[in-house]
């Protein structure tokens, strides 16, 4: 009998000690602080869209100029991811960003429109001469949005023929650079 009344001590004594244990915290915690650092940056969603001779909208009809005095018109979205305030600028790069076959060019406009804070109301005309498409004055701001990130931008292009005569027939070309700078 004695046996089994050390025994309950015993026990009696070695759930104290777990409890007691547990009740004074037998745990210890150790905060981790991380920090992971993310660049302002800015990336085009596409750095090589392309534009092709389907993508227009003849001011008579089709996707092509078939009389003298026609126009095509064409909007490409693109889409720029940026997490700072940008600045878009643009160059003429193929054909100087004027539509070109051969010695023959078509009235080369554009416009930027979209998450611009001042889009163009009207066509600019490619060149670099005062108030032209790639003149150096001419640039285009993204005011970052925090939680936001990506911004649609819309190039807009228009090709017109003479309007006193007939262009030559073929696909005519070019290309521009928009600079997204930060």
């Amino acid at each position: 009998m004695r046996a089994r009344k050390v025994l309950r001590v015993a026990c009696a004594g070695a759930l104290v000690a777990v409890l007691f244990g547990l009740a004074t915290g037998a745990t210890d915690d150790c905060v981790v602080s991380i920090t992971g650092t993310v660049e302002p940056f800015a990336e085009w969603s596409d750095a090589a869209p392309t534009i092709a001779a389907g993508d227009f909208t003849g001011s008579v009809d089709g996707t092509t100029i078939s009389q003298v005095g026609e126009v095509l018109e064409t909007t490409k979205a693109l889409t720029l991811y940026a997490n700072a305030n940008i600045t878009i600028t643009a160059a003429g790069t193929a054909n100087s960003g004027i539509a070109t076959n051969g010695i023959e060019t078509l009235t080369t406009k554009y416009k930027i429109t979209g998450n611009v804070t001042v889009p163009d109301a009207a066509w600019k005309t490619a060149g670099s001469g005062v108030g032209e498409f790639f003149n150096a004055a001419n640039s285009y701001s993204v005011t970052h949005v925090s939680g936001d990130g990506s911004y649609a931008i819309n190039l807009g292009v228009r090709l017109e023929s003479p309007a006193v005569r007939a262009a030559d027939a073929g696909d005519y070309t070019c290309s521009i650079t928009l600079t997204a700078t930060w």
